[in-house]
C-alpha cells in the first residue's frame, strides 16, 4: 500500500453489492414472476439459470453441469451462488485427497467455475438497467459529465460481475483504461499493453472479482483457479463486450468469485485492485454502502473492513432493505473509525439516488 501522500484522496466512496444492480435494473412486474432483465442477488441466481436454460446449446450443457455436478444431497438451486460455489470446491477438494473414487465422474474445479463462469457472463449480459433513469443519474452525480478522469474525486468499488454501473460512462467515452484500469487491451494482443499517455494510477470503478467485459486466456484462468499462478506474472486481460466464448474455447470471462483457501490477491492485477480498494477506505471522507452485506463467504473482504484506518471520514451511509446491515457494519469497522462517524441508513436506491443526490425518481419499467 502507498503512503498517504501518493494515494488518491476520495469525497465519496461508494461500495456496490448485488443489491445495488438489482435495484438499478428491478421492476415491478405483476404478470411474470421471473423477468430475465433483472440482475439477480445472490440467492436467487443459480434459481434463476435454472428458469432459463434454454433447449440446446452449450447453455443448456453447462446449466445442467453446473446444477448436477455436485456432491451435497441439497439441491444446487437451495443454495446462494457464492455459497454454492464455496461447497461445490470445498467438497472436491477434500474428497480428491480422502476419496478420490467419489470423484471419478465429476469434472475440476476450474471446469466447473470455468463453465459458471461463462453462464455468468451470458446471463448477466442480457440484464440491463430499467426504465428509471435511475443508473444515469446516479453514475452522473458520482462522475459528472464535462469533468476529466483526472479530475474526480469519487471513485466506486464494486464486488459485481455486471456492467450496469460503467456502461453510461462506456457510452460516455470515457476511457475503458481509466474506468477499470490501466494495463487493460483492447484485444488479445494488446492484453498487458500500456502506453505512457495513458497511465492512470486510481482507477474510477474497481471491480474486485472480475467483470463480465474481462477475458484472459482459459489456461491462466485455471492457474487463478487452481491458486499456482505465478505471483508476480502479469496476465493479458482485455475487453470483448460483444462476443460471449463458449466454455470449450482458449478465452475465458475473467470472473473469479470468492473461493476458499485461494486468496485472489495471488493473481498480480486483482492484488493491485484489492490494494487500491484498501487505499480509497483509507482516504474517503465519506462511505456509501449500497446492497452489498459483506457476507462471510467473502472473508478477504470481511477483513478489508475490519482492518481499515481512517482518520478523515465523516460518514458511513449504508443503503439496504435489511435495517441489521447498519449494525452488522457498525460492528465491523474498527471503533476509532466508526466512533468519529455519522452513521446514516436507507432501505431502499431509488430512494437514496432521489433524496440524497437530489434527482426524482420515476417509474421504473424495461423497454420492449
Amino acid at each position: 500500500m502507498k503512503q498517504s501522500k501518493n494515494r488518491q484522496q476520495v469525497d465519496t466512496l461508494y461500495v456496490l453489492g448485488a443489491g445495488a444492480s438489482y435495484g438499478l435494473s428491478y421492476i415491478n412486474s405483476q404478470k411474470r414472476k421471473f423477468v430475465r432483465a433483472i440482475t439477480p442477488l445472490d440467492k436467487d441466481f443459480l434459481s434463476c439459470l435454472e428458469q432459463s436454460i434454454p433447449d440446446k446449446g452449450w447453455r443448456r450443457q453447462a446449466i445442467e453441469l453446473v446444477l448436477k455436478d455436485w456432491f451435497d444431497r441439497t439441491e444446487a438451486t437451495k443454495f446462494g451462488l457464492e455459497q454454492a460455489i464455496i461447497k461445490r470446491v470445498s467438497d472436491y477438494e477434500f474428497l480428491a485427497k480422502i476419496h478420490p473414487t467419489r470423484i471419478k465422474r465429476k469434472i475440476s474445479n476450474e471446469e466447473y467455475l470455468n463453465n459458471l463462469s461463462h453462464l455468468l457472463t451470458d446471463y448477466l449480459d442480457k440484464c440491463k438497467s430499467n426504465r428509471s433513469g435511475n443508473t444515469s443519474r446516479f453514475v452522473n452525480a458520482v462522475f459528472p459529465p464535462r469533468t476529466t478522469p483526472e479530475d474526480y474525486r469519487n471513485r466506486v468499488i464494486t464486488f459485481n460481475y455486471d456492467i450496469l454501473i460503467e456502461r453510461p460512462l462506456i457510452e460516455r467515452g470515457v476511457s475503458r483504461r481509466k474506468i477499470y484500469f490501466d494495463r487493460l487491451g483492447d484485444d488479445r494482443k494488446a492484453g498487458k499493453a500500456r502506453r505512457m499517455s495513458e497511465c492512470f494510477a486510481h482507477p474510477l470503478i474497481l471491480k474486485l472479482h472480475g467483470s463480465t467485459n474481462w477475458r484472459c486466456e482459459r489456461t491462466l484462468f485455471d492457474q487463478m483457479i487452481r491458486g499456482d499462478i505465478d505471483q508476480n506474472k502479469t496476465v493479458p486481460i482485455w475487453i470483448d463486450g460483444s462476443k460471449i466464448p463458449k466454455p470449450s474455447d482458449d478465452v475465458s470471462p475473467l470472473i473469479i468469485p470468492p473461493i476458499p483457501n485461494k486468496p485472489i490477491t495471488k493473481t498480480s492485477i486483482f492484488r493491485f485492485l484489492w490494494t487500491k480498494a484498501y487505499e480509497y477506505l483509507h482516504e474517503a471522507k465519506k462511505i456509501v454502502i449500497v446492497g452489498y452485506s459483506c457476507p462471510p463467504t467473502d472473508a478477504l473482504a470481511r477483513t478489508m473492513f475490519t482492518h481499515f484506518k481512517n482518520k478523515k471520514i465523516e460518514e458511513f451511509y449504508v443503503v439496504d432493505p435489511n435495517a441489521e446491515a447498519l449494525k452488522n457494519y457498525r460492528e465491523m469497522v474498527d471503533p476509532t473509525v466508526g466512533r468519529k462517524a455519522k452513521w446514516r441508513y436507507c432501505s431502499d436506491f431509488s430512494e437514496y439516488i432521489s433524496e440524497e443526490l437530489g434527482i426524482p425518481a420515476k417509474v421504473a419499467t424495461h423497454s420492449g
